[in-house]
């Protein structure tokens, strides 16, 4: 007659659901990262510099309910020779899909040019039904 011991059962049965988990766990992951509940952003590095710094174009990866109404405004500033360069973009419609899209931003700059190098770069999204909101703020490189 074998006797089985409680603890070593329990010990084969926690590193066999431990194993389970963890086979699931990155699917799980990735069907939360293909349908966000509420908003998302995220603003991409690197962004392009433009005509000598007159502008920067940057790619910003969004996601929003489908079917909903959003905007999404973009500031950007950096720190260069003699001040602060900074400007900002604004689209008051974008496309909802219930899925993350990707959209390409050109910011203007305001009273200095903007340089290579790093900048601070913040980015919301604002929507409605229901309403809901989301930011993101960052250091991005800016490259030619």
């Amino acid at each position: 007659m074998t006797k089985f011991s409680g603890g070593k059962t329990l010990a084969v049965v926690a590193v066999a659901g431990g194993a389970i988990l963890a086979s699931i766990a990155p699917v799980m992951a990735d069907v939360s990262a293909e349908s966000p509940s509420v908003a998302a952003i995220r603003v991409e590095s690197p962004a392009k510099i433009k005509a000598l710094g007159a502008a920067v174009e940057i790619q910003v990866t969004y996601a929003c309910p489908k079917g909903s109404q959003a905007s999404l405004n973009l500031n950007v500033s950096q720190t260069v020779i003699g001040g602060v360069a900074n400007g900002g973009a604004y689209k008051s419609s974008i496309n909802c899909t219930g899925a993350f899209e990707t959209i390409t931003m050109n910011v203007a700059a305001q009273n200095r040019a903007f340089r290579w190098g790093t900048a601070f770069v913040a980015a919301n999204i604002n929507g409605y039904p229901p309403s809901y909101s989301a930011s993101d703020e960052r250091v991005i490189d800016f490259r030619f």
